[in-house]
């Protein structure tokens, strides 16, 4: 994680000796030093964020919160390349640009599935990724990553602020963040306002080259999840070994029947 550490800390330093002069063009270059970590070419000239507000991420804070996608050394993140491979291949192959995830319960670790999913696409070298926090009664996204914001998805949906005002490029190239970190109590109802759906609606369109990953409640526990789902392409569901019960996988089988199910992801499993 040491060359992770470093670029990180090189993008943040490029970025405040640039910003005086061309704010943008900082930006676009803190992106490159990122993509270099992982032996893709960089192209500032190609990514450059305007309105994208550009926060750092503290490696230390990443690995406490096991978001261990960034490190090529680190053996666990095959499972994740894995599932990468999988779930873009399934995408592609059916045209889909949107992706739920989803657990029974919570516990399961879906919020760490999502986040270390979209890292691992992000750095595909023409996909780009929005990771979006739609766990809105209990959002997690953001104190995983260790972004904060002034505003968010609770401003946005009660119509406070700009869209563009929320977004957050986590110093990942190719990924972009909508967060959320004040919980929304309405949650299904919220999910379901013509706000919520314009957004899906932008969000999924307005790249044609874009994956939009939505990190949802768990079915079981609420009716948001399911309130969402018409509105996606595709679930992936993920289930905890010691955590998650067969009578829990079988409910939640049967509440996404009528969705696009692509897989099921065992987390925390054994080693052996």
């Amino acid at each position: 994680m040491e060359r992770i550490k470093d670029a990180i800390e090189r993008a943040r330093v490029a970025r405040e000796q640039g910003k005086t002069s061309d704010e943008s063009k900082s930006e676009s270059n803190s992106v490159a030093v990122a993509r270099s970590v992982r032996g893709v070419p960089a192209d500032p000239a190609t990514i450059e964020y305007h309105k994208t507000s550009v926060q750092d991420l503290d490696v230390g804070h990443l690995e406490k919160n096991r978001i261990i996608s960034l490190s090529k050394t680190d053996p666990r993140t095959i499972a994740f390349d894995r599932l990468r491979t999988q779930v873009t291949k399934i995408m592609q192959d059916n045209g889909w640009r949107t992706i739920a995830v989803t657990s029974p319960t919570t516990g399961c670790g879906k919020t760490t599935v999502s986040i270390n999913l979209a890292f691992s696409i992000a750095y595909q070298t023409e996909q780009t990724v929005l990771l979006v926090d739609f766990d809105l009664r209990a959002p997690d996204i953001a104190n995983y990553l260790g972004i904060g914001k002034k505003v968010s998805l609770y401003e946005y949906v009660r119509g406070e602020c700009d869209l563009s005002d929320v977004f957050v490029n986590p110093g990942i190239p190719r990924l972009t963040v909508l967060p959320n970190q004040t919980p929304i109590l309405n949650a299904a109802e919220t999910l379901m306002t013509t706000r919520v759906r314009e957004l899906v609606t932008d969000i999924r369109n307005r790249y044609e080259s874009r994956m939009v990953i939505f990190d949802l409640p768990p079915l079981l526990s609420t009716d948001d999840a399911l309130a969402f789902l018409p509105q996606v392409d595709c679930v992936l569901l993920v289930v905890s070994n010691g955590v998650t019960t067969k009578s829990e996988i079988r409910e939640s089988m049967r509440l996404v029947s009528s969705s696009e199910l692509i897989g099921t992801v065992l987390n925390m499993a054994d080693d052996g």
